[in-house]
């Protein structure tokens, strides 16, 4: 017979909870074939690129998959927020969010965004963009590790937002309109996650390699990426700073200019980027799994760690930034020919990666040694991808 004592315990190992939720003892990780159902429905014809009714009906799906999970609507009672169009009256998109609130009587007021953009192209001249990597990756991404946080026995201790945003294709409209329609003030958020095509390479070579932009803001981060990385010993987590990007490609873009500290994972663009062969059947889905699982430590960290991430106003770019652009650089030459990389581009790669050794060599990377090399990772990245 079970004793009143031990019952709590056996309904744990059994995995019952309120309506709406199960949690199971072993903690739950980011599951490969969860990803591959997720990137292949919303790269399904049916949702039409997601674009217009697409989107429409991807942002649905969305929110029935935060409905199933047990998690609160964001917005005011709402799992929508509605972004206006310039002509009065009328909707051009629509942001999609549920929270997860946090245990800790003091540390729930602090917030952690775990997100994605879910739109993608649609269809021209009738022609479909399905846009499995981008960003269907990104979106399976979010929603397993909802799924992960809500299942857990072990609550975060931070509340958790779990934000689709729309739009991102047009400009960054979705997360732009958001930063400025928070429903909480920006300066309660511990950290912003997102990511943006995590099922391929960059360049379709770089194949063991994900980027991470943002700590370069908060280095209070790195102990977590790195101990994370370290559990998937085939997966090269790869620092940045997220200024070789001169422009704002993804929805970090609000956050950043607003002082958030934020991270932000990507394999980068490939030889699909933006074109419909961007379909499920060329996603590496063990890859997908590991960075999932990845952002899912780091998020898991965040979301328990006693001090908040801080924001560094003057950026740290250390070392690893270095041993990041040297593999990039040695990934892309040895594609050269498939990529059809130019010799200009080829000299000045093979000139970088013999300065890079140096710099690793001696341990530093001075500011004026990091201006130049971006320069030329910056020209060979508008050139050859």
């Amino acid at each position: 017979m079970m004793t009143r004592r031990f019952l709590p315990y056996a309904l744990l190992l059994l995995g019952t909870l309120a309506p709406g939720r199960t949690v199971f003892a072993q903690p739950p990780e980011p599951e490969q074939a969860r990803l591959k159902a997720i990137i292949t429905k919303l790269a399904d014809p049916e949702f039409e690129g997601r674009r217009g009714e697409g989107g429409q009906k991807a942002a649905a799906y969305i929110v029935e998959q935060f409905r199933t999970l047990g998690l609160e609507p964001l917005f005011d009672g709402d799992f929508y927020q509605n972004i206006p169009a310039r002509e009065e009256g009328k909707i051009q998109g629509r942001n999609v969010g549920a929270i997860l609130r946090g245990s800790d009587p003091e540390l729930r007021t602090q917030w952690l965004i775990v997100s994605a953009h879910f739109d993608h192209l649609g269809v021209r001249d009738g022609v479909l963009y399905p846009g499995a990597d981008d960003n269907a990756s990104g979106v399976a991404m979010m929603l397993e590790i909802a799924r992960c946080f809500t299942q857990g026995a072990e609550k975060p201790r931070r509340s958790i937002m779990f934000i689709g945003f729309d739009l991102e294709e047009i400009g960054l409209f979705g997360s732009r309109y958001f930063a400025e329609h928070s429903p909480i003030p920006l300066s309660r958020v511990a950290l912003f996650v997102t990511a943006d095509m995590i099922g391929r390479s960059l360049g379709g070579g770089c194949t063991e390699y994900v980027f991470v932009m943002g700590s370069e803001h908060v280095p209070s981060v790195r102990p977590w990426i790195e101990e994370a990385a370290s559990q998937r010993p085939a997966l090269k987590v790869g620092l940045l700073g997220s200024d070789l990007l001169l422009l704002d490609r993804s929805d970090y873009g609000p956050f950043r200019s607003r002082k958030v500290p934020f991270l932000f994972f990507s394999t980068g663009e490939n030889p699909c980027y933006h074109s419909p062969r961007d379909v499920p059947e060329t996603i590496n889905y063990p890859k997908a799994e590991s960075i999932t699982r990845v952002v899912f430590d780091v998020c898991r960290e965040a979301a328990r760690s006693p001090e908040p991430p801080r924001w560094v106003a003057a950026a740290d770019n250390p070392l690893a930034e270095a041993v990041t652009l040297r593999g990039a650089m040695s990934c892309l030459l040895e594609r050269r020919e498939e990529l059809q990389i130019g010799r200009t581009q080829i000299v000045l790669m093979t000139n970088a990666i013999r300065t890079l050794d140096a710099i690793i060599a001696r341990g530093e990377f001075t500011p004026s040694e990091r201006a130049g090399i971006l320069n030329v990772a910056r020209f060979v990245l508008a050139s050859v991808l």
